[in-house]
């Protein structure tokens, strides 16, 4: 007596290897197909430049965001920010476990501005170049 072996077994395989890939290629693009641009943003307290801090964007239920530290200028530039509008905070530095940041007061950023959920500054990051400026006040 002889046994026939089912092709069906095979196919079963390679539609689950299809289907499976088919799926995996899509996870993942929409985020590469965002558009972005580059942004600067300057920090000021009484009219001087704010050089110790964070700046730090969140779009609001989207996920999106971008974060970098200011310099001796007050300025932050941030490369490939996701179009969109962003709620802004300034925060003091947090540094990094090789490098702490010192623990001191930060009187140049109020405690309404250190929050990204809280704080009042807003920026609307367009296609082209993107500057905003602001002004910390009590």
């Amino acid at each position: 007596m002889m046994l026939r072996r089912s092709g069906l077994p095979k196919v079963l395989l390679a539609v689950v290897l299809l289907t499976a890939g088919i799926i995996l290629s899509g996870c993942g693009g929409a985020a590469e197909s965002k558009k972005k641009a580059g942004v600067t943003i300057s920090v000021t307290y009484n009219g001087a430049p704010v050089t110790e801090g964070d700046v730090r964007l969140m779009m609001t239920g989207k996920g999106e965001g971008a974060a970098g530290p200011l310099n001796e200028s007050g300025q932050v530039e941030l490369q490939e920010v996701v179009l969109g509008k962003y709620n802004v905070a300034v925060t003091p530095p947090e540094g990094t476990p090789d490098n702490p940041a010192p623990q001191k007061e930060y009187p140049n950023i109020p405690t309404k501005f250190r929050n990204v959920q809280a704080s009042p500054l807003q920026a609307d990051v367009k296609a082209g170049t993107n500057e905003f400026t602001f002004e910390l006040k009590e």
